[in-house]
């Protein structure tokens, strides 16, 4: 990370208007030392955020996402994952191709953007991680202030952030996963899930010697946890290699016999999540500080992510926050009207079913959806309407049926016998209608489709 910044201010200096004499020499002072400064160990920092911006005249560099070959929707862990596993392939310290430094310092002001929320958040709305876009200062030196200034914002020195040295160390973010039912997801849950994030380790309270013993002042920084290098005619300072910026390390003999030494281990812990109503597969809740500690310094641990697995419902079907049922209509109601009783998130309900509804048929109950996540009011439920036919018939229901068939024209067989038409339709008597949608005959027990719905209803389906 170190080169890169080197790399990347190296690249701002060039393009400044200013071509002096001392800039030219600064620039080579700071190629000499590359060498040298890019044995610093590199940590992964709140001060890594703040810091060296190029102009939107320098991006050229081609989607940052395509850079670093992650969709726009990845998650910070993933994007945190692919620039580790480039930046490994393509550091210049172990890939000595010609184009390995453009590539890795494409790489790393990718990451630089993506990895912070208010950047990214800029970049995927201008094309540029930039305030205003790009405007105002930014170009050649008018707009950063001294030298001095610029070599340590680009290497992390100092700053109102920063712990020693103005560093503050920062935990990494860590998933899991938990499944809840369709129910819960529907009305909210309170649950757990177990994780093993990296801690401190208790007998030694993070410090990595054993109890009694005590740490040695660092003899490379001298305790100072900094290690201080002039790069043209400044100094920058960086956390020490030897000590890692802590200003003190453990002799072997000394080191806890819990963490080797290293003052964190990996604790087996159940957090509690609260799943809120209206949740769906792949929503992701987030629970502040319950990530992995530091791995040096007591800095902020980093974020717990846990991803939402839904079980499908057996009943209802679930498009955003509306819900789909197959609603069961008995014949005779589809045919007369009615009312059928449904289920629905909240409980059943009964509907009232007009008269000549069709299979397939659509009906919506306002209200009677999910609730939505981060917005008012809940989603509705839609009834998808099923007519169930009788499996059998029993005589008298099936001389009504074919009652009902002469009188609709489309009768065969018996009907057409017993009308005496010989082939062809059979005509409806005078004054009486085919149309059994009307009011008129809707419950009568003496018309023909009161007699059929009593006769239905009277036969259990099978």
């Amino acid at each position: 990370m170190f080169a890169a910044r080197l790399a990347s201010a190296a690249r701002v200096l060039r393009s400044a208007q200013t071509t002096g004499p001392q800039t030219a020499a600064m620039l080579g002072t700071c190629t000499r030392s590359q060498a040298a400064c890019s044995r610093l160990q590199h940590r992964r920092t709140a001060g890594d955020r703040r810091g060296f911006h190029t102009t939107t005249s320098m991006r050229k560099s081609g989607d940052f996402y395509e850079v670093l070959g992650v969709k726009r929707d990845a998650t910070q862990v993933e994007i945190k994952k692919a620039y580790y596993q480039l930046a490994k392939k393509y550091h210049p310290d172990a890939n000595k191709a010609a184009d390995a430094k453009d590539k890795f310092l494409k790489i790393q002001e990718a990451y630089d953007t993506l990895s912070d929320e208010s950047k990214r958040s800029s970049y995927d709305q201008f094309g540029t991680a930039e305030p205003g876009m790009g405007g105002g200062a930014g170009a050649g030196f008018g707009g950063f202030g001294n030298m001095e200034d610029i070599l340590s914002q680009m290497f992390g020195g100092g700053g109102p952030r920063g712990g020693r040295g103005g560093f503050s160390a920062v935990g990494e973010d860590i998933e899991a996963a938990v499944t809840i039912s369709f129910m819960d997801a529907v009305r909210g849950v309170r649950t757990s899930v177990t994780v093993t994030p990296v801690v401190k380790c208790s007998p030694c309270s993070g410090s990595g010697a054993r109890p009694g013993a005590k740490r040695h002042t660092c003899k490379t920084c001298g305790g100072s946890g900094q290690a201080t290098f002039a790069m043209g005619g400044f100094h920058v300072q960086q956390p020490c290699p030897a000590c890692g910026g802590e200003g003190s390390a453990v002799r072997s003999a000394d080191r806890c016999g819990a963490c080797g030494g290293r003052g964190r281990v990996r604790e087996r812990r159940t957090e509690d999540i609260d799943i809120p109503a209206g949740c769906d597969s792949g929503m992701r809740v987030r629970l502040p500080g319950k990530g992995d500690a530091p791995i040096d310094g007591d800095g902020p641990s980093g974020d717990l992510y846990v991803q939402v697995r839904v079980t499908p419902s057996s009943v209802f079907r679930r498009k955003g926050a509306d819900v789909y049922y197959d609603a069961s209509v008995p014949l005779h109601t589809a045919l007369l009207g009615g009312a059928v009783r449904v289920p629905t998130v909240d409980g059943d309900v009964e509907v009232n079913i007009r008269q000549g509804v069709q299979p397939g048929d659509e009906l919506r109950l306002r209200g009677k959806g999910i609730a939505r996540i981060n917005a008012r009011g809940r989603g509705d439920q839609y009834l998808t309407l099923k007519v169930r036919l009788p499996e059998t018939l029993t005589p008298a229901q099936r001389d009504l049926i074919e009652q009902f068939a002469a009188l609709s024209g489309g009768g065969a067989g018996h009907a057409a016998a017993a009308d005496g038409g010989g082939a062809g339709h059979a005509k409806p008597a005078d004054g009486e209608s085919t149309d059994h949608t009307k009011p008129a005959d809707d419950g009568g027990s003496s018309s023909l489709f009161g007699r059929i719905k009593k006769n239905l209803r009277g036969h259990k389906d099978r």
